[in-house]
């Protein structure tokens, strides 16, 4: 498995402990990993769906401005 790391603020991290614990999650890393999960989910491309596609599905979500 790959491992991927990033920083985040100590507020963001005290939020992410709190909403990971409510939800039953074993940790905050495991509820990040169902999040990113579930989001590319909704953004996974077709085999024919274009770079341009991909990117109005992103504007949509907000992720893009």
């Amino acid at each position: 498995m790959a491992k991927l790391k990033f920083k985040i603020d100590n507020e963001l991290k005290d939020r992410l402990d709190k909403v990971s614990e409510a939800g039953g999650y074993s940790s905050a890393e495991e509820f990040i990993l169902h999040i990113v999960q579930r989001e590319l989910d909704k953004l996974d491309p077709g085999a024919d769906e274009s770079e341009e596609e991909i990117r109005k599905k992103l504007e949509g979500l907000g992720y893009l401005g």
